[in-house]
């Protein structure tokens, strides 16, 4: 996997807030996804989110775009807004909406990773939650491989910061 973690000054924790909303979407690049395209997308969306107090993380794997936003719901409704806006991508489905009291992610401005083909790894009975979620697969599979990925991320992140 490659991962872009965020400089040390991005990983500030966010303070209590009550109710956050949890989203993931699915969604498809609409050409061919460069580097640079990438970069642009982590400025533009670590500059925001700190300042509106978002958290999550984006990945990208065979053509696909998952996204994991979390933070105050009018500020996720606005951000959801402005990315289904976003012509660099399209056939955007929002797969999970909860609302939760904690951060899945709240070390992360916007966490970046292109698991490979085969990974998440390890996971019980072979799955490949990435797929599952690119999917859009029942509400409990989904829940279950937002999970899984969402584990899978930050054990990620943290061996590699080690």
């Amino acid at each position: 996997m490659r991962s872009d973690a965020e400089p040390t000054a991005e990983q500030t924790a966010v303070p209590d807030e009550g109710l956050l909303k949890y989203l993931v979407y699915t969604s498809t690049p609409t050409r061919q996804m460069v580097p640079e395209d990438f970069e642009s997308i982590l400025r533009t969306a670590r500059h925001r989110n700190r300042r509106v107090g978002i958290t999550g993380i984006l990945l990208f794997r065979d053509n696909c775009f998952i996204q994991f936003l979390e933070g105050p719901p009018a500020e996720i409704d606005a951000l959801l807004d402005d990315i289904i806006a976003d012509e660099r991508h399209h056939h955007l489905r929002v797969i999970l909406t909860e609302t939760t009291v904690d951060r899945s992610f709240p070390d992360w401005r916007m966490g970046f990773g292109t698991p490979g083909a085969h990974e998440p790894a390890g996971l019980p009975d072979e799955r490949d939650s990435f797929n599952d979620l690119a999917a859009g697969a029942d509400g409990g599979t989904v829940r279950r491989a937002a999970d899984d990925v969402s584990t899978w991320f930050k054990a990620k992140e943290h061996s590699a910061a080690s």
